[in-house]
C-alpha cells in the first residue's frame, strides 16, 4: 500500500460516494429538501427491490451463512466494549443508550453498498446486501431495545421485524434462487430500474440527513464513538474473520462493513424514543466525515 494507491481509492471510489451525498447535502441547506418521504420510498421500495435482485440472481454459498454469523458477533463484541465502556464513564441512561446506537449499528446501507459496489463489483455487492439485511433487522431489534430500555416489549421489536418488506424481499430471492422459479421479464425489468436507482437515492439522503447533524454538544463522548467506531472496530474485525475462515471478497466485504460510520437509522430511533438524538447525530456527521479516510486506508490493506 502506497500513496499512490491510497490516492486512486480515494478519487475512483471514495469521492463518487462523498460526491454525490454533498448534492444532498447541499440540497438539503439551500432548499429544505426533506430525507421523510426519500427515506420511506427506500425502506419499502428501493431497498427490497435491490435486496430481492441480489438474493435471486446470486449463486448462494455458505459464505453467506458466515456473513450472517460474522454480522451477529461483531454487533455482540462492539456491545460488551459498549457496555463496558458507559459503566466506565458513569453516564446516564439516557446518554449510554445513545452512545450505543452511535457505536453499534453501521451504515451498511447508504454508504457501504455504493462503496463495496464500486470497490467490489457485482459479486461484492450481493454480498454487502446480505450483509445490510441483516444490518437492517438488528436496527430494527436490538435498536429499539437499547432506546427504548424497557419501554418496548420484546413482542413489539419482533412485530415491527416482520412489518419490515425487506425481510420478505431477501426470504422470496432466496426462495426463488433454491427453487428455479423465474421471475417474469417485465416484472424483474421494473426490480432491476429500482435496484439500479437504490444507490443513488441512498447517498442522497445520507447528505440530507448530515446536513441536520450537529456536532457542537458532546464533544468528548462524539469523539471516543468515533475512536470505537472507525479504528477499534477494524482491529476487532480483522482477526474475527482470520478465526472465521473468511476470505476473499466475503472477507473484505465483512471487514469494511463492520467498519462503516454510524447508521442513519440510529438518528431516527433516537428521536423515536428521546435517546439523546443529538448525541447520535454528532456521532453520524463526525464519523462520516472520519471515514472518508479511514476507509481510504481500510481499502489500501484490503485490496
Amino acid at each position: 500500500m502506497d500513496l499512490a494507491s491510497l490516492a486512486s481509492i480515494l478519487i475512483n471510489i471514495i469521492a463518487p460516494i462523498v460526491l454525490v451525498a454533498a448534492m444532498g447535502f447541499l440540497l438539503a441547506r439551500t432548499k429544505g429538501l426533506e430525507a421523510r418521504h426519500f427515506s420511506r420510498a427506500m425502506l419499502y421500495f428501493f431497498t427490497p427491490s435491490l435486496v430481492f435482485t441480489s438474493a435471486y440472481k446470486t449463486k448462494l454459498s455458505g459464505d453467506y451463512v458466515s456473513i450472517a454469523i460474522f454480522a451477529l458477533v461483531i454487533t455482540a463484541l462492539m456491545g460488551a466494549i459498549t457496555f463496558a465502556l458507559v459503566k466506565i464513564l458513569r453516564v446516564d441512561r439516557l446518554t449510554a443508550s445513545g452512545f450505543a446506537l452511535g457505536v453499534l449499528f453501521v451504515n451498511a446501507g447508504n454508504y457501504g453498498l455504493p462503496l463495496i459496489l464500486f470497490a467490489y463489483g457485482p459479486e461484492g455487492l450481493a454480498r454487502a446486501a446480505f450483509y445490510f439485511t441483516m444490518s437492517a433487522i438488528l436496527s430494527q431489534t436490538l435498536a429499539i431495545f437499547i432506546a427504548a430500555r424497557g419501554r418496548a416489549s420484546a413482542r413489539d421489536a419482533l412485530l415491527n421485524v416482520f412489518k419490515m418488506p425487506l425481510v420478505y424481499a431477501v426470504a422470496l430471492g432466496l426462495l426463488f434462487n433454491q427453487t428455479g422459479i423465474a421471475v417474469p421479464e417485465p416484472l424483474m425489468k421494473s426490480l432491476d430500474l429500482a435496484s439500479n436507482a437504490a444507490v443513488p437515492v441512498m447517498l442522497l439522503i445520507l447528505g440530507i440527513e448530515l446536513a441536520r447533524a450537529n456536532a457542537e454538544q458532546d464533544r468528548p463522548l462524539i469523539g471516543l464513538a468515533t475512536f470505537v467506531k472507525l479504528a477499534l472496530t477494524p482491529l476487532i474485525a480483522f482477526p474475527l474473520a482470520g478465526l472465521m475462515g473468511l476470505v476473499g471478497v466475503t472477507r473484505a466485504v465483512c471487514i469494511i462493513e463492520a467498519s462503516m460510520p454510524t447508521a442513519v437509522m440510529a438518528s431516527i430511533v433516537a428521536v423515536e424514543f428521546d435517546a439523546k438524538p443529538k448525541l447520535v447525530t454528532g456521532i453520524i456527521f463526525v464519523s462520516t466525515l472520519a471515514s472518508i479516510f479511514t476507509l481510504t486506508i481500510l481499502l489500501g490493506i484490503l485490496k
